[in-house]
């Protein structure tokens, strides 16, 4: 996944950029940015849902560990141990995605209604353009939000001690399935829901950059 620079040019007067790490964009400062209810709105939502949302894709590559460990399970003998750790783990990122999603989703509600303090049609267009490449991201990242809330209660539910699983977690006939059929990452198409998820972040990004730079920046 692309690491977003956070939007530090965005939000506030000569901030230069960081250098990139490898892998990462390296996105453009702008240096001065012009104080208008439109760019103010720009700045203030798009950060105020990307932040979080970028936050969230960090708490997903946490719990995309948690998956593995979950597919894995039944590999070692202390498999109760790794379940009940593995459920709590769940259960605190997937709170923590939820308890986020209704001030992204005010942020972006916001950011499109933002659009109208500009009286130039492209300059609304473009708003509008990035808040619905965020919300696209937004619904993806909600869903996984909520399959991983199900999931959590479904392990709530599950009598881990009162398991004899064969070697693996799966019988004979379980083996002879195809591997995606055991694998609960594919199960919660989870990796693509991320493959979309940082599709539109960084759409979104380019596409709020543009309006920084075409309308929130001085002419020479």
């Amino acid at each position: 996944m692309l690491s977003h620079m956070m939007l530090a040019a965005l939000v506030a007067v000569t901030i230069p950029s960081p250098s990139p790490s490898p892998g990462e964009r390296e996105l453009p400062t702008i240096v001065t940015v012009i104080s208008s209810p439109y760019c103010n709105s720009l700045a203030d939502h798009f950060n105020g849902a990307m932040l979080p949302m970028l936050a969230n894709d960090r708490v997903l590559d946490q719990t995309s560990v948690q998956l593995d460990n979950i597919n894995s399970l039944f590999d070692y003998p202390n498999f109760t141990q790794r379940f009940l750790q593995t459920r709590d783990q769940i259960g605190k990122e997937e709170v923590t995605l939820n308890k986020s999603l209704s001030n992204i989703a005010h942020n972006i509600a916001d950011l499109r209604a933002g659009a109208a303090l500009s009286t130039d049609a492209q300059a609304k267009a473009t708003v509008e353009q990035a808040s619905w490449e965020l919300q696209a991201a937004y619904d993806h990242q909600r869903q996984v939000a909520i399959d991983l809330q199900d999931m959590y209660w479904t392990m709530m539910n599950y009598k881990i001690w009162r398991a004899n699983p064969a070697l693996g977690g799966f019988d004979q006939r379980e083996m002879e399935q195809p591997p995606e059929m055991r694998d609960v990452k594919s199960y919660l198409h989870f990796n693509a829901q991320r493959a979309t998820i940082d599709q539109n972040e960084d759409k979104a990004v380019d596409v709020a950059y543009t309006a920084a730079q075409t309308y929130c920046t001085p002419k020479k």
